[in-house]
């Protein structure tokens, strides 16, 4: 295990340490993980000691994963080969690591290090040099959006205390230092150079999504009411919301690009509790297809509800069930759509074409 006095930072910050430019995380009710029964074979590929593992950051390429490791106090980010198994140190940390987000493209990656003297947040590259580098005493980053077209402006989340939100602009080619942004709640994402997206939340609880331009502040654009998630990746934006026709549904909207319906599914609106289940939508940067994991109420009430990896076609309004999964987490899709890795740490890994599992870590 990792040691005791690290587990609760790095598992508070599960399921926002594999951010990768353009997630929307969202939350998910608290259920078991994935059993040893359920994972099928695939690849031959060795598995990491769980004393080691801290989570898998996201993809390098499509058969390259960027990894966060620890061993004997000493932290670092690595790369590993999927088809050969061989790991390639990228660069090492003596500070404890807090957070690790990777860019869309794989070429940037963004860090937080924590020492007894405060924080320190580090751009590198894939090659472990040091692009900048700043003190942040703002608290533990929590998210981070890369601008499409300028690697070096970010926006940021950090939590100063629990339940409290604060959102930053990182621009690299400021003398400034990270400056807080006006904007309350959920962070902001780049939809463009200039351009980004928000959910705002109105006093009546209601949410939209709102399109905003950094040169025209105060303009906002409507591009969705009553919205409950959203999700990007590059041109491509996925909102969530209840459906009008049926109380028991939820309506998923593809649009490509913004404000262009490139079509859409209805499903099941499930709840677990008192609490709605979102559906989590991805795909790789080269890839047209698009994977959702899907939360589905047995027909049997008494077997309760059960999760299944599916692709999604919004143009024909289907889908096609892949493989069940015990729980519902976040996913991230490789470059070309060839494997899902899936898990609150990324432990796990879909092979697509293979239709088999495999444990990263132990």
């Amino acid at each position: 295990m990792i040691k005791r006095r690290l587990a609760p930072i790095i598992l508070s910050l599960s399921s926002i340490l594999i951010l990768t430019a353009c997630a929307q995380r969202l939350s998910y009710p608290e259920q078991s993980g994935v059993s040893e029964q359920s994972l099928s074979s695939g690849p031959d590929i060795r598995s990491i000691p769980k004393d080691e593992f801290l989570c898998t950051v996201g993809w390098l390429d499509d058969t390259t994963i960027l990894l966060a490791l620890e061993s004997n106090g000493e932290y670092g980010l690595f790369s590993h080969d999927l088809d050969t198994g061989k790991e390639q140190p990228i660069r090492t940390f003596s500070d404890r690591l807090v957070f690790v987000a990777l860019s869309a493209n794989g070429r940037r990656i963004l860090v937080q290090v924590a020492n007894q003297q405060g924080n320190n947040v580090m751009m590198i590259d894939k090659s472990g040099n040091a692009l900048a580098e700043i003190r942040f005493s703002e608290g533990l980053l929590t998210g981070v959006s890369w601008n499409p077209a300028n690697e070096g402006k970010l926006f940021l989340s950090a939590q100063k205390k629990v339940g409290s939100l604060e959102n930053y602009l990182w621009d690299l080619s400021s003398d400034e230092a990270m400056v807080a942004l006006p904007v309350t709640g959920e962070m902001p994402v780049w939809y463009s150079e200039n351009m980004y997206l928000q959910k705002k939340t109105a006093n009546d609880g209601v949410s939209a999504l709102v399109l905003s331009d950094v040169r025209f502040p105060g303009k906002d654009t409507v591009i969705d009411q009553e919205i409950l998630a959203y999700g990007l990746e590059d041109e491509s934006v996925w909102v969530v919301t209840p459906s009008d026709f049926n109380a028991e549904e939820l309506f998923v909207v593809s649009y490509y690009p913004l404000l262009i319906a490139q079509g859409y599914v209805a499903l099941p609106r499930i709840a677990d509790g008192s609490r709605l289940i979102i559906p989590e939508f991805e795909t790789g940067r080269d890839s047209d297809e698009i994977f959702a994991l899907l939360p589905k109420q047995e027909s049997d009430i008494a077997a309760g509800i059960t999760f299944e990896l599916a692709k999604i076609d919004f143009p024909e309004n289907a889908l096609k069930v892949l493989t069940e999964v015990e729980r519902m987490a976040p996913i991230s899709v490789s470059p070309e759509g060839s494997y899902v890795l899936y898990g609150e740490r990324y432990e796990y890994l879909y092979d697509v074409e293979r239709n088999g599992w495999i444990q990263l870590s132990e």
